[in-house]
């Protein structure tokens, strides 16, 4: 006979492990510092005890303190430099974590410089730049016990390396350290989590530092203390310091599940991002269904936001170079392509606000293949001269076939100059940029403007950088390359160019692609450098002719509100969303960034349950409410 248990007992079991779920959920979340001024090693700090994580860390942010900055080191650049970072006391968990989101690096925790052994100081010394962090608690059991030993490390590093310590907690340290050592200098009054997630932030010139000493220290004096700006980078921030509440944001996970539960798709990233400080990145669901969880890392096709990502953000920073003029026509760059017909006469305006008369897609590939089978005069099952445009695997196409794949358009008669979606435009405009900067358009964006930016994840052809395992798969096609599309990119004519065109062929994850959406809000700018004018993104995101919500290479919202974007979204926001279920909209109102990412064509294209549920519009609905909300 089974045994029953009885409803009450089943309520209180279900209420335990609710309890124990959200307490597990909410540990890194809920405010560290509470239990008086023991904890803190700053007397300065201990009005802290009762306030806020977002207070916290507001405090704690302006508390650093860059005492030298040698050459002005910080704060750091894009991804030219090799780091190594070592640590030593305490935990450092938190401090790589954070200096994981902005490079990769090679990490070394030991509880003393001794522990180093040669091998180890003669990797670190193949780097560039070392950074040395010294965590004052927790050192074999006792606190304050950072001394001059744990200095001696500097010692065994080459006198070129660019050196740069940072001094989390007890400042007695500053009495042996010998400044003409080190490059940088960094104290930190506290050595917790929030103080070393905002010390690696500013590193990378995510935060900006205004820290002066309130007492002399070692070779420094009171009012001591270097300032630095922000350089445009992202932050990864709370919302409460925005005056953001939390709790609204938590829709967004209710959309997403909701999505996943439905099938919409498999699984989705999200990132939102308010006056620069990105608020919101979570992952859901799985790659494909039954597969590999979704993480923050994992890669997307992106498809058509390669628009804006590669083609149109290459067109802008040519413009701004002045090698690029978007008022001439096709003829006067590529005269090559469209001889002397009515193609040459196209303006490069109208073809990026899809304005042009071209057709909105051709199916390049039904005419390569014959009964369903890809012509043998046309594709090679392995890379072999003449055949060397992998579409697949096991697919190479010939070479030269693009040729005939850009006559199809070029035969393909012209409609009236009104706004139709085209990729064809964009075909022609990765031409234009090809031929000006006189190299393929995915090395000239890794080497001139992702790379630069600090963009580990934005890459055409991402298996040449990628493992599968951490690139969600798309469609299992069936027509035309007869497996499951992984490490490809999705769009057909997109593979036969190689992987490499204008209009998609990027993979990404989230927080990359909102690094791009930011440096269209900051007018050019990321990470210190500049890419291109204010005016030219002013001119690029503006209406260009009337009757066409359109702006140059970017959507925006329909003259009545809504359309790709939420109604909520204002007249002046831009983005673009991609065929394999993804959005990156930017809003220069309120400084508000929503990306949406998913593989909502896995394992069939045919599935549109993200559009009909309006999955996308609803998160940056949330998002729009929650930020018209805030406290100001």
């Amino acid at each position: 006979m089974k045994k029953i248990i009885p409803a009450s007992l089943l309520f209180f079991l279900a209420l335990f492990i609710f309890s124990f779920c959200i307490n597990k959920v909410s540990e890194k979340t809920k405010p560290l510092l509470k239990d008086g001024p023991k904890n803190w090693y700053s007397e300065e700090l201990s009005y802290l005890n009762n306030k806020s994580e977002a207070e916290q860390a507001i405090a704690i942010e302006k508390s650093i303190v860059i005492l030298k900055n040698k050459d002005l080191i910080l704060p750091l650049g894009g991804l030219n430099r090799k780091i190594a970072a070592i640590s030593i006391g305490g935990s450092s968990q938190d401090f790589h974590q954070t200096m994981g989101l902005f490079a990769d690096f090679e990490s070394h925790q030991v509880l003393s410089s001794n522990e180093l052994a040669d091998s180890t100081i003669n990797s670190i010394k193949l780097n560039d730049l070392c950074i040395i962090s010294l965590h004052a608690e927790g050192l074999k059991g006792q606190e304050n016990a950072l001394n001059a030993e744990h200095l001696k490390v500097i010692n065994r590093l080459p006198a070129n390396q660019i050196k740069i310590i940072i001094l989390f907690g007890n400042e007695a340290i500053f009495e042996k350290l010998d400044p003409t050592k080190v490059d940088v200098i960094i104290w930190a009054k506290e050595n917790q989590y929030l103080a070393q997630d905002r010390v690696a932030q500013l590193l990378f010139g995510a935060t900006a530092a205004e820290g002066k000493l309130t007492k002399a220290m070692g070779n420094f004096k009171i009012g001591d203390g270097i300032s630095t700006k922000a350089n445009g980078r992202l932050k990864f921030g709370l919302p409460e310091e925005l005056g953001i509440d939390a709790e609204r944001l938590k829709e967004i996970d209710k959309i997403a599940l909701n999505g996943i539960a439905n099938g919409a798709y498999p699984g989705c990233q999200v990132v939102v991002s308010v006056k620069g400080s990105i608020i919101y990145r979570k992952s859901f669901g799985e790659q494909t269904k039954d597969g590999n969880k979704v993480k923050d890392t994992d890669l997307y096709d992106i498809a058509s936001i390669t628009k804006i990502a590669a083609s149109t953000l290459l067109t802008m920073h040519l413009c701004d170079a002045g090698l690029l003029n978007i008022d001439k026509k096709l003829g006067d760059y590529i005269p090559e392509v469209t001889g002397n017909g009515p193609y040459s006469q196209i303006n490069i305006r109208e073809m990026l606000a899809h304005q042009a008369g071209l057709t909105p897609f051709i199916k390049f590939y039904s005419k390569s293949m014959s009964n369903g089978t890809l012509l043998p005069s046309i594709y090679a099952t392995d890379k072999k001269a003449g055949y060397e445009l992998k579409v697949a695997d096991g697919i190479y196409m010939r070479n030269d076939y693009v040729d005939t794949m850009y006559k199809q358009i070029i035969n393909t008669p012209l409609g009236i100059k009104k706004y139709v979606y085209s990729d064809l435009c964009f075909y022609f405009i990765q031409k234009i940029n090809e031929k000006i900067i006189q190299q393929k358009q995915n090395d000239y964006l890794l080497s001139s403007i992702y790379m630069p930016m600090g963009l580990r994840y934005t890459r055409y052809l991402p298996l040449n950088f990628f493992s599968k395992a951490q690139i969600a798969p798309t469609e299992n096609d069936k027509t035309f390359r007869k497996q499951l599309i992984h490490g490809y990119v999705h769009d057909p004519g997109a593979a036969m160019l190689g992987g490499v065109a204008g209009h998609a062929g990027i993979f990404s994850n989230a927080t990359d692609l909102a690094s791009i959406m930011q440096l269209f809000l900051n007018d050019g700018e990321y990470a210190g450098l500049k890419f291109f004018s204010e005016k030219t993104i002013n001119d690029f995101t503006r209406v260009q002719f009337p009757g066409n919500k359109r702006g140059a290479g970017f959507d925006r919202p329909n003259a009545s509100g809504g359309g790709t974007c939420d109604e909520l979204a204002s007249s002046v926001s831009f983005g673009h969303s991609g065929f394999t279920g993804t959005l990156a909209w930017a809003d220069p109102k309120d400084d508000v960034i929503v990306v949406f990412l998913s593989n909502r064509v896995n394992p069939d294209q045919e599935n549109w349950k993200l559009r009909d549920m309006g999955i996308r519009t609803k998160i940056q609905h949330v998002v729009y409410e929650a930020v018209n909300s805030r406290i100001k």
